[in-house]
Order: structure tokens, then C-alpha cells, then sequence
């Protein structure tokens, strides 16, 4: 399989002999250093094979047969099975893979190339690098290979068929170094018979498991893996490094560091080591230099080089394992690069043709890692048909002691070289002794290649180049590339000094003007054809008008912001205004007058109209129009540019921001009302009943009353202590509901999830509760569902507030309507589901979640730790045995500030908002909520939620309840020492819907000593009780006497601003026979809210919190004012 000598002149020959299909494939692997050859598929007759394959093959092969054994892997492997690509094995110590190409071709290739050892006095030239791309080569089969082959005795795909597929995987002993079979590699045969006894490890038998561990996975890689092992750094290498010990091998296996490279190389190593553990990370070394004697002679090699530590159990260093990436022919290229690109900005600013080598060697000097030495050597006579003639060193490099002139050996060479590069060496005996300099710390230039540049005519040398290369750099395809890459150059160069300068100048002059002219055109038509596209792309309208109103152009963005065709615009703008139909009419005269304004005076215009396209009659556009006027040199006007842009959205957006803002402070002025009135109306009853404590007080500076206290004073004094403590209950359930919907309406919310169990989150509602349920005769109990327990519910991830939050509110409603049922019960059930539940899976009617509220759910339901088993949702419900509800009041149920009817908050309290917020919350977590109930016979409150295991087991923090206390910073007086108000004739009708308010001001009228004090629930009962009073014009035995009305505000059924309305209407009709005084009583304290009261006819507001003694005083000069006291 050896190459023949003229192997590039058979590829300029015979090119253009490939498939098609081929073609591309050839020319890319032609120059490629990496071996590799093309087969036909069914015949496996290799096709193509590039230099680098050939110099492979010629060299010096490994293993005789290896090509015959890998055509039989690949043509016994099972066609089923046969992947597209992929590794064949290790033959010849390389690995090889192959690329199906099409469906007859297959690409057979190794990853490092063969540097290559064929010594040539003269190599052909190859003018063109795609002419160099195709090497065809005669038809090798496997029957052109030795017949004595010897198989690789690496695992193929023929051995993998025969495998024994039915063992598991689990009996495969894979620790090669103890457990031998027939099959093994040579690499691990020799390995195991390795005089290890020796060696600082010692046997393999007495290794520890895991340096066999680490060895055998370094023994497995296909790339080069070095080990160095313990304090001693020791090592181990697999067979793909056998190159970083080179003619060493085997010695240094199982050898430290220090007595295998000395101890420079080991303190580099201990530093590098010392620094990873420094940062945390391991050291990389990218273009690392190592020099190799791997084919007979050394060479800089290239690696990049990661050193990987390995910890011991204990986290502790055990070794380390340095990784090697070749990258010798990626650095070399880079450098190459690099030097052409040097050479050509060098020579480009030569002025003669001696500049040129000047510059050239310059260039070649400091810079060059490739080349030794330079030298020129140029023409001093005519030369011969072939080429010879005299030439005499003009320049040269890093060398000395050459001659004047060229050594004649090289010049006989050219005369038959056909001007093509030639290769001269040392060890041929080509090589010129004065060319074999000795080069410090490298060696002797023993390869130099010889650059002959040709005049224009193609034939005649006009100069030669010798270039020496750098001892520690193989012989290859690329370096050839490389020095004709420089010829070209040079020839480039010489040529454009061999015209005579007078037509060298004016062809220079020339080839500038047309180049000028060509390039002006190209941008004047790239200019034209910019404008016009600008002007038919712009995000805007745009047109131009004469002064008469012609147009001259418009665009299309134009016509479609007026809704008009191009056919009406111009045939509008002939008859002198182009706009008329598309400006909105209730614009147009304003429109007009700018537009004469902008023709007349010459200034900028600028407005905003509306538009009302033709195609959308319904819709209205904001427009805004700028014009600018072109004048002559006379200043008269010959163009008018106008420019027009959709400002619709920026309109739409100004309203909509007006409107937020409005909608905002609406949402402020009621939230904040709420608060108010919500936080007042408590405040006022502990006022009340704290006064109510004080006036039943006997006096302390009556001796006779100091000792005494009545059973009836006690009792007053124990049921206001327990209404101040019920209300003081109230307002903190209140104001909690209405930070977390504060919260909740900024999205300021944030779940705090933890590893719980929901039983222990369950049975810390039911502790915070049990007093209540005591004191109501409550039976409380928690159940679980078969389905929690079938899935063996135990930790998992919640936030635990949130929930127990959502579970409280249920059970403060549950209390609440069962704690005057004859049965008594209340049970929390916990199930569970792998599935998302559904409404029967529930037993509820499930609310739809909001849109905003799902997507939200799903970013706040990113689980960031890993949970050992699948998601799972929790389902709770609460069933209670009391009144139950209608289907009429579930329906307003989960709404914000809503109840189940006008009734529940006077029978029950609280604010609407505790439902609201549960159902935020469930929907945050991923979850539905729904109700159950009908009337009189209890309702189930449930929801689930998403969530997921969790493995380790956390105790949730143990839920208390929050004790509430209030200090009353009251003085104490002596009894009542100031004269009371005359109030024996004052009759009083209090109109209240909250209860407890209600009885506590009038117990407080009551007791000031007023003749009557009436109760009313809301303002339809104040206006039936008004009817049978005096005021009323029907006069009868039995009618009531009235002197005032305090009148709430905020009440159901009727409010108190219509009730005062109403009262005054019944006035104006003489329904009414006299004024009727109207206290207000609000817990709003807003000025526009105490105006809005006084517009709707009350007298007087008097807001939230007050004391009787403060309101009396102003109940009788209000009656007083007006004389109605009966």
C-alpha cells in the first residue's frame, strides 16, 4: 500500500475523475493532515485516499494486516445496526471512525494525523489549491493487504455481534486489571503482566479499589489520560499517552513524578496542583508545549491540558488526572497565518523590488517559529529556456556564512523541477552543508524547502527563496501549503515590479480613475435606490405637494393612515385639496387653516386631527401632520414635505392613564373608607362601653357607696368586659383581612412554602379554635380520607401560614353558623391526589380561577429543591352541621367585601373579605376553592392545592394562637361629679345595623336619663317607625313621640343618605308637619364624605369614635334649634 513518488502530479492528472456527490467531500479532505480515504460501500474498494493517508501508510504501520482487519468490521457489521457514524477501532494505534456519505459512500478517517516521513528531493508544484484537492489513487481492496493479517485486538462490531447479550450487565466484570478473559486488549495484557513488584505501587493485587477504579477509567479513554497518583505523584497512563514518556515506556509506569522528568517537571505539577485547590476549580493549560519523540525525531507538540484532582471518600486529595487535547496543528496554523499575514502588510509597502526582500526576511526574522533561516537568492543574467542562470544572495535571515551565490546542487534541481517547490534534506543528501545551521536549543536545520519565483512569463526564475524548517516541526501536507502560500505572494509582489514603469503608473492611473468612476456610479444608484426604499419603508406617512396642491409623491403608509387609494388621493389633490375626505369633520376648518397657514408664511407646521378612514367608518384616528417648505432661490415655494404619524395609541394612552388615575384614587377612597369604617365602628363600641364601666361604677368619695358593688352592677360590669373583648376580637380579624388584601391587590403576596405535614398544620387550627368551640359547645375533629392514605401523605411542600390561614377563615365561618344549631359539629378532612381533583373529588361546586391568578400560580410554584417522589394535590374541606345556605346566597360567596345576604353581617359579623382572600390564596397555590351547602342542613367549605414530596422530615413550626390585648389608658373618677344634661323630655330613635353598637348606644342614652330611646336596624325601618311618631301630620291617640334621630351611614337594606333624603322629600310634601333634627353617625370622617351627608339633609355628622356626654350636648341644642321637643 506504499504511495508512488508522484503523487501530486497523478492528482492534477486525473482530476475531475469523482462523482458528483463527491466532489465537495474530495476537495475538503484533499489538503486535510488527518488520514483518510473514501470507500465504496457494497465493494468496500477504496475510491480516494488523500497524502496524508498514503504518507500514513508508507511509513512505517504498527500492526501488519490492519487495513484488511478494519474493512472486515466494517463490512461484517449488521446492517441494521450500522450507524451513520461512529468509532470502528483501534488499528495501527490509531482510532478510526466512519461517515456514511450518501448511500454508496463511506468516509473511513483517524483523529491525529501521520506526520509525514517521506523524504523527497523534489516535490511537484501545485499552482491551483483546488487543482491540489483531489488525489485519486488506484483501487485498494482488502486482498492488497497482507493475507497473514493480524486482527486488532480491540473491541470491534463484529465481537460486540457476538457478544453474549442475555448476561446482565450487573455479572460483567469490568475491572480489566483483575479479571482477564481471552478477548483482551494487548494494552491491558501488557499492563497486567507489567513488573509492577517494582514499582513504587507495588502489585496490582495490593492496590486500593478505587486507584484500580480510576486506572480502569482512564484505560477505557480514547484520548490521552496521564495519572499521577498519590504524594508521590506516581504514574499511570492509558495507551493513546504513551507519546508523553515516549522511548521511556514502560519504565515510568507505577514511577513518581521526580524520577521520571526530575524535580523541575514535579514542582510545575505540585504548583499546579496547589493552585486548583486554591481556586475550587480544576487548572487548565491551553497551548501547552510538550516536545515528543513519537516518529523518530522530537517535535513541538501542542496540548491543551486539564488537571482533574480526585478526592478520597473524605474529600481529601488522592491523585490527579491530566487530560491531553492535541491542538499541534490548529497552534501551527494560527502561526502560519499570522506570518502571511505579516509578509503581505510588510511587502505591500515595498517601492522597489529590492524592498521586497528586504522586507521579506525582515518579516521571517524575529517573528517566524516555523522557519530557521531565510534566504534570497535573485537573477543576475539572462537565464536558459529551463530557468538556470546566476543568481547571487540579495537577502537573508538567522544565517551565516552563505555564498555569493546559489549552490549548484539546488540549481541543477531546478532545471528539472518544472518551477515547482522542492524539498531538499540532510538525510537524502540534498540538503547543502552551509544550509545545515545549527539552531540553539533545537538542533540542525535538516529539511529546508526551495521557492523558485517565475517572471510573468510563467517560465524564467527571476529569483529563488530558501526557507529552513524549524527541526521540531514534521513534514506534512500543511507545510507544504505553507511555503507555496508564501510563493504566491512573492510572485504577486515581483510581478507588479517587472512592468515598466511608465505603464506600470499609467495602469495604476487607470485602473484608479475606473475604479473611482465605478465605485461614484455604484453609490449614486445605491444612494437612489436607499431613498427610494426609505421612502417606501418608513414607519410613517410621507408625501410631497406643489404649491397648487398637486402630489407629486406619496407613500403607502400615507394612504393607509388616511384610509384613502392612491387613485382618490390624486385625483383629490387635482382639484385642490387632497385631505377633504379623510379629515375628521368636526377637524377639518382648523385643519385647513394650518395647512394655508404652513403654504403662506413659510413656517413649520404642526397639529394633531382626527381622521375617520373609509374602510372602518366606525373607527376615529389621531393623526399628527409636520410640513416643511421648499423654497427657491426667490424664496417662492416650489415643494411642501409633509410627514404624518399615527398618534392614536399615544391619545389612547393619555385617556387610559386619566382614567387609571381616577380609578386609582376611587380604589384608594374606598379601600381607605373601608378601613376607617371598619376600625371605627369597634372603636366607637369600646369607647361606649368603656364609659358604660365608668358610670356603673359607684362613686369612690361616697363612703357609704365605696364598699358596695350589687349583684346587677356586677353583671353590667362582666357582660361589657366580655362585648369590649368581642369587639376587640373583631377589629383584629378585620384588620388582618385587610393588610392580606392589601397585599393581595399589589401582588405583593409572597409564598413562603416549607417541608410539612398538613395533619400537624390541621390539628394548629384546631388548637387555636378550641377555646371558641368550648365556649359554644362545639364538637371539632379532623378526618382523613382513604385517598391520604393510600398515597402515604407525609412531608411535603406548603407554606404553612397561608394554609392555616385559609383553614381558620373556614372555621370562623363554620363556628359562626353552627354555634346556634341544636347539632353541633365540625370536621377538617384531608385528601389527597395524584391527578389535578375535580369537582366530585371535592364534593363542592368549584370556582373558576381567574386567568392572572393561574399564570401567577405557575411562576410561584417553582419548586427550586428536588422532591424524591411526583407532585401530588392536597384537598381540605370543612363541614359543619349549621344553617346552611341558600343557592342564591352562595352565589355572592368568594367575592370581595360580599356576603351571603344583607342579614349576615348583623347576625354574624365580619367584613365579606375572609372568603375573598382564602380564595386568592388557594388560587396562588395552584388550587380551585368551592362550596357546598343547603339550607338547614350545614355546608362544606373545601379547596385543594398543588404541592410536591419532599423526603426529609421537618417539624413545622407549632402554630399559636396570638393573644390580643388591650390596654385601656383611661382615668378613673370618682363617679360623676359634672352637671348632666337635661335630657328627662329627650326622646331618641337610633338608627344602627350593627348590633353590639347599636345596644351599647342606647344602654348609654338610657342611663344619661333620656325619656325614650327607640332602635332601628337599618333606614326602612327608621322611615316605618317616623310614620307612627308625631311628626307625621295624621294625628292619632297612640302616635310616638320623637325629639331626634341619630342615623348611621353605612347600613343595609337602606343607607342612612337615603333615609335622610327620604325624610326630607316626605317635608317638602308636608307629609311631615316639622322638621325632623338628624344627627349622622359615620365611621367616614372625609371631608367630601361629611358634605355628602349634609347634601342629603342631615343636620349635623357626628363621626366614629364618641362619647355620649360629648353627643348629648349637641343632641339638645339641635332639638332646641328647632323646637320639636314633644
Amino acid at each position: 500500500m506504499a504511495l508512488a513518488d508522484d503523487v501530486y502530479t497523478a492528482s492534477r492528472e486525473a482530476s475531475g475523475s469523482f462523482p458528483p456527490e463527491l466532489d465537495a467531500l474530495v476537495d475538503f479532505i484533499a489538503d486535510d493532515a488527518r488520514p483518510t480515504c473514501i470507500l465504496e460501500h457494497l465493494t468496500s474498494t477504496v475510491v480516494y485516499r488523500n497524502a496524508a493517508f498514503d504518507t500514513f501508510v508508507a511509513t512505517d504501520p504498527s500492526t501488519p494486516g490492519w487495513f484488511e482487519s478494519l474493512l472486515d468490521v466494517l463490512s461484517n457489521a449488521p446492517t441494521p445496526k450500522q450507524p451513520s457514524s461512529g468509532n470502528i477501532g483501534i488499528f495501527a494505534s490509531q482510532l478510526w471512525s466512519s461517515k456514511r456519505v450518501g448511500a454508496s459512500w463511506i468516509a473511513v478517517f483517524t483523529h491525529q494525523h501521520a506526520p509525514d516521513k517521506v523524504w523527497l528531493d523534489v516535490q511537484p508544484h501545485i499552482p491551483d489549491v483546488q487543482e491540489s484537492s483531489r488525489i485519486p489513487v488506484i483501487p485498494l481492496t482488502r486482498h492488497e493487504s497482507d493475507n497473514s493479517s493480524t486482527r486488532s485486538t480491540s473491541t470491534t462490531l463484529s465481537s460486540l455481534a457476538n457478544s453474549d447479550l442475555d448476561t446482565p450487565l450487573e455479572d460483567l466484570a469490568v475491572d480489566w486489571l483483575l479479571h482477564t478473559h481471552p478477548n483482551l486488549d494487548p494494552w491491558i495484557d501488557f499492563l497486567i503482566h507489567h513488573n509492577w513488584q517494582n514499582t513504587v505501587l507495588g502489585p496490582l493485587q495490593s492496590w486500593s479499589p478505587i486507584l484500580r477504579q480510576m486506572y480502569t477509567t482512564v484505560l477505557a479513554s480514547r484520548e490521552p489520560r496521564v495519572l499521577y497518583w498519590g504524594n508521590d505523584l506516581c504514574m499511570l497512563y492509558n495507551e493513546c499517552a504513551k507519546f508523553v514518556v515516549g522511548e521511556m515506556h514502560p519504565k515510568p509506569l507505577g514511577m513518581p513524578l521526580a524520577d521520571v522528568w526530575g524535580l523541575a517537571v514535579h514542582t510545575e505539577i505540585l504548583k499546579m496542583i496547589h493552585t486548583g485547590v486554591k481556586r475550587g476549580k480544576p487548572v487548565c493549560q491551553r497551548d501547552y508545549e510538550l516536545i515528543l519523540t513519537r516518529y523518530g525525531f522530537p517535535e513541538s507538540c501542542f496540548f491543551d491540558l486539564v488537571f482533574l484532582p480526585i478526592p478520597s471518600p473524605d474529600g481529601h486529595f488522592l491523585g490527579v488526572c491530566a487530560e491531553f487535547t492535541e491542538i499541534t496543528e490548529k497552534v501551527l496554523q494560527k502561526n502560519r497565518q499570522l506570518i502571511s499575514k505579516n509578509i503581505l502588510e510588510n511587502v505591500s509597502k515595498s517601492t522597489s523590488l529590492p524592498d521586497v526582500w528586504q522586507a521579506f526576511v525582515r518579516t521571517l526574522e524575529h517573528n517566524s517559529k516555523d522557519v530557521s533561516f531565510a534566504a534570497v537568492y535573485t537573477r543576475t543574467k539572462s537565464p536558459s529556456i529551463h530557468g538556470a542562470g546566476t543568481f547571487q544572495l540579495e537577502a537573508a535571515c538567522n544565517i551565516e556564512g552563505l555564498g555569493a551565490h546559489l549552490p549548484r546542487s539546488i540549481s541543477n534541481a531546478l532545471q528539472t523541477s518544472a518551477n515547482d517547490v522542492i524539498v531538499v534534506q540532510g538525510k537524502k543528501d540534498t540538503l547543502p552543508k552551509e544550509f545545515a545551521v545549527s539552531i540553539s536549543e533545537v538542533g540542525s536545520v535538516d529539511t529546508a524547502y526551495v521557492l523558485p519565483i517565475v517572471d510573468l512569463d510563467g517560465v524564467h526564475l527571476s529569483a529563488v527563496v530558501v526557507l529552513g524548517l524549524n527541526p521540531r516541526r514534521s513534514i506534512n501536507p500543511s507545510v507544504r501549503q505553507f511555503t507555496e502560500s508564501i510563493r504566491d505572494m512573492l510572485f504577486k509582489s515581483v510581478a507588479l515590479f517587472s512592468l515598466p514603469s511608465q505603464q506600470r503608473e499609467a495602469r495604476a492611473i487607470s485602473q484608479a480613475l475606473s475604479q473611482e468612476l465605478e465605485s461614484m456610479t455604484l453609490k449614486a444608484e445605491k444612494s437612489e435606490q436607499n431613498f427610494t426604499r426609505m421612502l417606501r419603508d418608513a414607519p410613517i406617512g410621507m408625501c410631497m405637494h406643489r404649491r397648487d396642491g398637486h402630489c407629486v409623491y406619496v407613500n403607502d403608509i400615507l394612504l393607509e393612515l388616511l384610509g384613502m387609494s392612491k387613485v382618490n388621493f390624486f385625483k383629490a389633490a387635482e382639484e385642490g385639496n387632497a385631505w377633504r375626505e379623510a379629515v375628521h369633520e368636526d377637524d377639518f376648518e382648523t385643519f385647513n387653516q394650518t395647512w394655508a397657514a404652513a403654504i403662506e408664511t413659510g413656517k413649520p407646521m404642526g397639529a394633531e386631527f382626527r381622521v375617520k378612514p373609509a374602510l372602518l367608518p366606525n373607527e376615529v384616528r389621531w393623526l399628527e401632520v409636520s410640513a416643511q417648505q421648499r423654497r427657491d432661490q426667490d424664496g417662492n415655494l416650489e415643494y411642501l414635505y409633509v410627514w404624518l404619524r399615527d398618534i392614536s395609541s399615544r391619545k389612547q394612552l393619555a385617556e387610559q392613564k386619566l382614567a387609571d388615575a381616577l380609578e386609582t384614587k376611587r380604589r384608594s377612597e374606598i379601600f381607605i373608607d373601608m378601613v376607617s369604617h371598619e376600625m371605627r365602628n369597634p372603636l366607637g363600641a369600646i369607647l361606649l362601653l368603656a364609659d358604660g364601666i365608668l358610670s356603673s361604677l359607684p362613686s369612690v368619695s361616697d363612703p357609704a357607696q365605696s364598699s358596695i358593688l350589687t349583684a346587677e352592677a356586677r353583671n353590667s360590669l362582666v357582660d361589657v368586659a366580655a362585648n369590649i373583648q368581642l369587639c376587640a376580637r373583631h377589629q383584629k380579624v378585620i384588620i388582618d383581612e385587610v393588610l392580606t388584601f392589601s397585599r393581595l391587590d399589589s401582588k405583593l403576596l409572597i409564598l413562603a412554602p416549607e417541608k410539612i405535614r398538613p395533619t400537624e398544620t390541621v390539628q394548629s387550627v384546631l388548637k387555636m379554635v378550641k377555646a371558641e368551640l368550648d365556649y359554644d359547645k362545639i364538637q371539632g375533629s379532623m378526618a382523613l380520607q382513604p385517598s391520604y392514605t393510600d398515597l402515604a401523605v407525609d412531608n411535603v411542600l406548603l407554606d404553612p401560614g397561608r394554609l392555616a390561614q385559609i383553614i381558620l377563615n373556614f372555621m370562623t365561618n363554620a363556628i359562626k353558623f353552627t354555634k346556634n344549631s341544636d347539632k353541633r359539629h365540625i370536621v377538617i378532612s384531608i385528601g389527597a391526589s395524584r391527578t389535578q381533583p375535580s369537582a366530585d373529588d371535592c364534593e363542592v361546586t368549584l370556582i373558576e380561577p381567574r386567568g392572572e391568578r393561574v399564570e401567577t400560580a405557575a411562576r410561584r410554584l417553582s419548586i427550586t429543591e428536588d422532591p424524591i417522589g411526583e407532585d401530588i394535590y392536597l384537598i381540605f374541606s370543612v363541614r359543619d352541621t349549621g344553617c346552611g345556605l341558600t343557592e342564591t346566597e352562595m352565589g355572592h360567596l368568594f367575592h370581595r367585601f360580599s356576603q351571603a345576604s344583607p342579614k349576615t353581617y348583623k347576625q354574624y359579623g365580619g367584613s365579606g373579605l375572609g372568603l375573598f382572600i382564602s380564595r386568592e390564596l388557594v388560587e396562588l397555590q395552584g388550587g380551585q376553592i368551592g362550596v357546598h351547602s343547603e339550607h338547614g342542613k350545614g355546608s362544606t367549605f373545601a379547596f385543594y392545592i398543588k404541592t410536591a414530596r419532599v423526603e426529609i422530615t421537618v417539624e413545622p413550626p407549632t402554630a399559636e394562637l396570638a393573644q390580643t390585648s388591650i390596654s385601656d389608658h383611661m382615668r378613673v373618677v370618682d363617679g360623676p361629679t359634672a352637671q348632666k344634661p337635661q335630657t328627662a323630655d329627650l326622646h331618641v330613635l337610633v338608627v344602627e345595623d350593627n348590633a353590639i353598637n347599636q345596644k351599647i348606644l342606647a344602654q348609654q342614652l338610657r342611663k344619661t336619663g333620656c325619656a325614650k330611646v327607640h332602635v332601628a336596624d337599618h333606614g326602612q325601618d327608621a322611615l316605618e317607625l317616623l310614620s307612627t311618631t308625631t311628626f307625621f301630620k295624621y294625628v292619632g291617640i297612640d302616635q310616638v313621640p320623637l325629639s331626634v334621630i341619630l342615623l348611621d351611614v353605612e347600613m343595609p337594606i337602606m343607607d342612612g343618605l337615603t333615609c335622610a333624603r327620604r325624610i326630607r322629600e316626605l317635608e317638602q310634601k308636608h307629609e311631615i308637619v316639622r322638621h325632623v333634627p338628624i344627627i349622622g353617625i359615620t365611621a367616614n370622617a372625609r371631608v367630601e364624605q361629611i358634605a355628602a351627608c349634609i347634601e342629603a339633609g342631615m343636620d349635623e355628622v357626628v363621626t366614629k369614635p364618641f362619647r355620649v356626654m360629648d353627643l348629648l350636648p349637641r343632641m339638645l341644642a339641635l332639638v332646641d334649634k328647632h323646637a320639636s321637643v314633644v
